[in-house]
């Protein structure tokens, strides 16, 4: 449980702690660069304020020095002037000893929420370092003081991760650094634009610059281990804003807000632009790269990664509840905090409406899948492979599960096949003409939140193409056509009216799943698993099977990631009518891709969102992939009689069997 103010105060103390770091490794890195190149080859030290965002500040602080002394600065009062503007002074909101200073006055009100140790850590670090900042005109000791800003913010930190529980108030703390790690990559890239793409010819330089760019942000030795011994001109952009493995690369931050957001309620609109963000990111224009293009760039970039704070800011902190309201079982009540009692905030930081989260409650359920096979002679030998046992997943935890055969199964192996399901291979062998699987699972279901609107369709498939996160790869294996599931331009035209250009993908992907269930009759035995899928788009007839592989066809067509997903739904007898034993049966439904979200589950068959009356079984590029059971037989005769029985029973939570999965019985 964790107060709106709580959770704008770690957010902005993780912020100011890693502004402080970052501004103050930029410093140090910055003159020692001075040492290595020879006058007239140096940038000076205004460079200093434009990275720090303050420009406009430096220029009234500047005036009014100049009008209290009637000076002319010379070259090493402005180094003092920027040094001390940068670093101590208290009028600059960005200067370390001020980012600190915010830093301190957060922790001090999330103290309930936060280790004490770090409060107090925080508290030395202010107390020494204000008491040392008439030290910094002496470059030897501006560098021990730097250093010492560097080095206690990073035991802030690894206590912090060390002894902090991994809740909310965390998340908020993490999603603040990483916020700010971007920010600041950008704005050095920015102005050190020069120094991250080579100009034509050789600059004898050239190299202590880019070393320079490297060192300040913290990666030259991460660089020189990705990057290739002979580099390209677009390697250091290629790292510092795409490498998804290296944590102050722009893509990497925004990936682990995406992921921190994520947990958290009313994320819709912040995953939104975080997935626009790391689409424009991996569009960057790195193929010939120069200054002047990369600046275009980042001045397009800079904006989008100020927009996620205010989301941030909208959905989190700002008013539209009480000033008690509480962050707790995925319900989010924002609540303002009083700027005499809350955090201290960013001065760009904006006021929106907050929203109210809903009541989350959970369901239990009990399923039974009874499959019995009846031949008309004796079976040698029988071999199965089951698809029976339902996912783990965020929503869904399979509390127990029992699989009985009759007759016993000689052998018995137990499996994840590649998509993560459980598999339970076993042969049966004995002159038998009935054999029956019965399989017994509990499973808790808890509703997940519905899902945003998504970029526009065209952004993903592009992203799709272009990202390299693993969950994106992994979501690239449902793109191409699969042995049930071929992609086709019929196909491809009937979803293109419900894709119109610049629609949000989800949108899109309803808007086409009640298409489909307006123009497909639901007809029970009219198709069988061998009926090719053009034939059950020309028929407009078929199952949910049948529908669930249109849908993901027609998704496929059009370059997006869509899988199959089988399991079950719980069904209710018409009014007045009772409920008939078996009369359930196993349901399919298509599943798409959406960057920054995960899969979103669509039902065509009856037009809606997968929700908590649903029980997910496996998944996988189609019907073959996770048939509930499938096998083949030695002997049997000609023919044989296959019946199915289903029955979804919802249980009240205080039955269910918690004790975890349970062993098959044979």
């Amino acid at each position: 449980m964790l107060l709106a103010r709580m959770a704008e105060a770690v957010y902005w103390a993780g912020r100011y702690l890693e502004r402080a770091e970052d501004t103050a490794r930029i410093v140090r890195v910055h003159g020692e660069t001075h040492i290595d190149l020879p006058v007239g080859e140096d940038v000076g030290w205004l460079p200093l304020v434009e990275i720090a965002g303050t420009t406009a500040g430096y220029r009234e602080h500047n005036i009014r020095v100049v009008t209290r002394t009637t000076t002319v600065q010379s070259k090493g009062s402005v180094e003092a002037q920027v040094v001390a503007f940068v670093l101590t002074d208290r009028d600059n909101p960005s200067s370390v000893l001020a980012s600190i200073a915010g830093a301190r006055d957060n922790l001090r009100r999330a103290r309930p929420v936060v280790p004490r140790e770090v409060w107090e850590l925080c508290n030395e670090l202010w107390l020494a370092l204000h008491s040392d900042a008439s030290d910094i005109t002496a470059r030897d000791r501006r560098v021990l003081w730097l250093q010492r800003v560097i080095d206690e913010i990073q035991r802030i930190n690894g206590v912090m991760h060390g002894t902090m529980r991994r809740d909310e108030a965390l998340a908020f703390f993490q999603m603040g650094q990483a916020l700010e790690r971007a920010e600041m990559t950008c704005r050095v890239l920015a102005v050190r634009a020069d120094s991250a793409v080579p100009g034509p010819g050789r600059d004898v330089y050239g190299e202590v610059r880019q070393m320079a760019l490297l060192r300040s942000l913290a990666s030259y030795q991460p660089f020189r281990r990705a990057m290739p011994a002979q580099p390209d001109a677009a390697s250091t952009l290629r790292f510092l804003l795409q490498d998804e493995a290296f944590p102050r690369a722009v893509c990497a931050c925004i990936g682990e807000l995406r992921d921190l957001v994520k947990a958290l309620p009313h994320n819709e609109p912040i995953l939104t632009a975080c997935t626009d963000t790391v689409v424009l990111v991996a569009e960057a224009p790195l193929a010939q790269p120069t200054a002047s293009g990369l600046r275009a760039f980042l001045a397009e970039l800079g904006p989008a990664i100020g927009n996620l704070n205010e989301h941030i800011e909208a959905s989190f902190f700002s008013l539209g509840g009480s000033r008690s309201a509480v962050l707790a079982d995925r319900s989010f009540h924002t609540g303002r905090a009083d700027p005499a009692a809350g955090a201290v905030r960013s001065p760009a930081g904006g006021a929106h409406p907050g929203k109210i989260g809903d009541v989350v409650e959970e369901r239990v359920y009990r399923v039974t899948h009874v499959t019995t096979y009846d031949y008309e002679a004796p079976v040698d030998q029988s071999y199965n492979e089951a698809h029976l046992r339902p996912r783990d997943t965020e929503y869904q935890r399979c509390l127990s599960h029992d699989l009985e055969v009759d007759p016993p199964p000689r052998t018995w192996f137990e499996s994840v096949d590649p998509f993560g399901n459980a598999v339970a291979t076993f042969v049966v062998q004995g002159g038998f003409t009935h054999m029956s699987v019965t399989a017994t699972s509990e499973v808790l279901v808890t509703p997940c939140p519905p899902p945003p609107a998504g970029p526009p369709w065209e952004s993903v498939r592009t992203l799709l193409e272009i990202d390299r996160q693993s969950s994106a790869r992994d979501a690239r294996r449902c793109r191409a056509p699969s042995r049930l599931i071929p992609t086709a331009n019929s196909l491809a035209e009937y979803a293109e009216e419900s894709f119109q250009p610049g629609r949000p993908l989800v949108e899109s992907v309803m808007d086409l799943a009640g298409r489909i269930h307006r123009d497909f009759v639901y007809e029970p035995g009219f198709t069988s698993i061998s009926t090719p899928l053009l034939e059950v788009f020309d028929q407009r007839r078929g199952v949910c099977q049948d529908f669930a592989h249109l849908m993901i066809g027609c998704l496929r067509s059009l370059g997006l990631a869509a899988r199959y997903v089988s399991g079950y739904i719980e069904t209710f007898p018409p009014p007045g009518q009772e409920r008939l034993v078996g009369a359930d049966a196993s349901h399919a439904w298509a599943s798409v891709y959406l960057p920054g979200w995960g899969w979103v589950d669509v039902d065509p068959t009856n037009d809606q969102f997968v929700a908590e009356s649903y029980i997910t079984t496996a998944w996988g590029r189609d019907y073959w992939d996770v048939s509930p059971l499938r096998g083949s037989v030695e002997g049997g005769g000609g023919s044989h009689r296959l019946d199915v029985a289903v029955d979804v029973n919802r249980v009240s939570e205080s039955t269910a069997n918690v004790s975890g999965s349970v062993p098959h019985r044979a």
